[in-house]
Formats: structure tokens, C-alpha cells, sequence
């Protein structure tokens, strides 16, 4: 036990190096760094601002009112966020698999999977935490949301579960490219389904991509179900107090399946050859 938790120290302790080291590198651009913060700010509060017409024009989506889109769409924003920040890789696996560069992961003394995606943290994700942030703090006005204990922890909890759910399909499809040797990128298209299913009601749906979306791609749990339970919204298939727990328990399975499934692809790499 007690080498486990100086095991975890130092793994702990690599990742505030790097954290570290990425910062002071964004901060050697200050022009790059401000344009981030600029245009990525401004695609999600766009976004945020069709929804508005959209409500205004027919009225509720799906059952839902413009205050509850907003805490959906906020909270899924922040999940997107933390999975851009940690995750983001994932969608470039297959070119370090083609040009051998898992070759000096291999060499080192830690888990290959943690250093490919914790020695290369992609802090210009934190630009997208802004509009996710405001968003659902807007959202919490709008839905006269009372902030307890228990509320702060079923955000955390939801957070935490929802990011694990999106970064673990990330590897799952970056891991691909261990079995067919190609540098095809699906990630950035799999974002794409992801925002469009999480940043809205997916019981907008039939009941068919309803299914789909909750057991086969358990996206319905990025958001949609944890919120459900906060803002006390009845929803098809499923209501109560633990459903954030819920999320937190699909994303862990999702990620041990994606560990796995990049454990075996791991087994077949043949490093950069002809």
C-alpha cells in the first residue's frame, strides 16, 4: 500500500512538472495564446446563441427551457474542456504509431499510456473552459439553482465521469491504429457527434438513437442524464439523486475498457519499419 501511494506521489508529481512546462511554453506566444482566446471562446458562445433562437422561435426543445439548454450546454462544455485539456491526443495516436514515436515511451519508466497523454497536456484547452463556465453559471441563475454541499459534489462527480467517458472513447479510437497500421483521424468527427448529443436533450430523439446513446455510445451520460437528476426533469429511462455516481461508474468502465483495448494494441506496435 505504501508503495502504491508513492507510486501515485510521483506520477502526481511528474504531471505538475509538465503542467508546469506547458504553461510556460503557451506563455512564450502571448499572440497565440490570444487568439485562442478569442476564437474559441467565440464558437461555443455562438452556439450557445442559436439555441436562444432557437427557443424563442418554437418554444422548449425537447422539454426543456432556455435556462435548463443552458445549464446542459455549460456543464457539457466544461466536460469538453477537461477532455481537450487531457485527452486530446487520443485524436493523433495513429500518426505516433506510424512514425514510431511510441518507441521512447517504451523506454521510460512509467505506464505508456499516462505518458502519452500527461507529458503532452494541451493547455489551450483552458480557453474553452471560459464560455462552459459562464454558460452554466448563467444557467444555474436562470434555473434558481441552490448551491449546497451536495450540488457542488454532483458537479464534481459529473465532471470527472463525463471527462473519463469522453477521453476513454478517444482511446478507443486511437487505438485502432495499432490494428491497421493508419493515421486515419476519427477523433475530431467523433467531437463533433459528441457536442452535437451532449450540449442538448437527447430525449429530442427516438427512442431507437435514445438506446444508442445510452447503453452501445454512452454519450447520454456526458450530461444529459446527470442533469436530468439535478434539475429534476423527468426523462424515458431513468431519474434519481445518484445518477451523477452513475456517469462517474460509466466513464471508469469506459476507461478500463480503453486501457485495455490500448494494452492490446500496445502488444501488436512494430515501431517505425519499412
Amino acid at each position: 500500500m505504501i508503495k502504491a501511494f508513492k507510486e501515485l506521489g510521483h506520477y502526481l508529481d511528474v504531471t505538475c512538472h509538465v503542467i508546469k512546462m506547458a504553461a510556460m511554453t503557451i506563455i512564450e506566444y502571448p499572440a497565440n495564446i490570444a487568439g485562442w482566446m478569442i476564437s474559441n471562446p467565440l464558437q461555443f458562445i455562438m452556439g450557445f446563441a442559436i439555441i436562444k433562437f432557437v427557443v424563442e422561435a418554437f418554444g422548449e426543445v425537447g422539454g426543456w427551457n432556455y435556462g435548463q439548454l443552458a445549464f446542459l450546454y455549460g456543464l457539457s462544455v466544461i466536460s469538453h474542456a477537461l477532455s481537450m485539456i487531457f485527452f486530446v491526443q487520443g485524436w493523433f495516436m495513429g500518426y505516433f504509431v506510424i512514425e514510431g514515436d511510441f518507441d521512447r515511451y517504451l523506454t521510460r519508466p512509467l505506464g505508456v499510456l499516462y505518458q502519452f497523454f500527461f507529458t503532452n497536456i494541451n493547455i489551450f484547452g483552458v480557453t474553452d473552459l471560459i464560455p462552459g463556465i459562464l454558460v452554466f453559471v448563467y444557467g444555474c441563475i436562470k434555473c434558481s439553482i441552490h448551491i449546497t454541499p451536495l450540488f457542488i459534489l454532483q458537479i464534481i462527480v459529473t465532471l470527472i465521469g463525463a471527462t473519463l467517458i469522453r477521453g476513454g472513447i478517444y482511446i478507443l479510437l486511437g487505438s485502432t491504429s495499432f490494428h491497421t497500421r493508419s493515421a486515419t483521424d476519427f477523433g475530431q468527427y467523433t467531437q463533433e457527434i459528441m457536442d452535437k448529443t451532449t450540449m442538448y436533450p437527447i430525449s429530442m430523439y427516438p427512442e431507437s438513437l435514445q438506446f444508442i446513446l445510452t447503453y452501445l455510445i454512452p454519450i447520454g451520460w456526458v450530461s444529459f442524464y446527470p442533469v436530468s437528476s439535478m434539475l429534476g426533469i423527468e426523462n424515458n429511462m431513468y431519474n434519481g439523486m445518484l445518477l451523477p455516481l452513475v456517469t462517474l461508474l460509466v466513464g471508469i468502465l469506459v476507461m478500463c475498457l480503453a486501457g485495455g483495448y490500448f494494452t492490446l494494441g500496445l502488444a501488436k506496435y512494430e515501431s517505425a519499419g519499412n
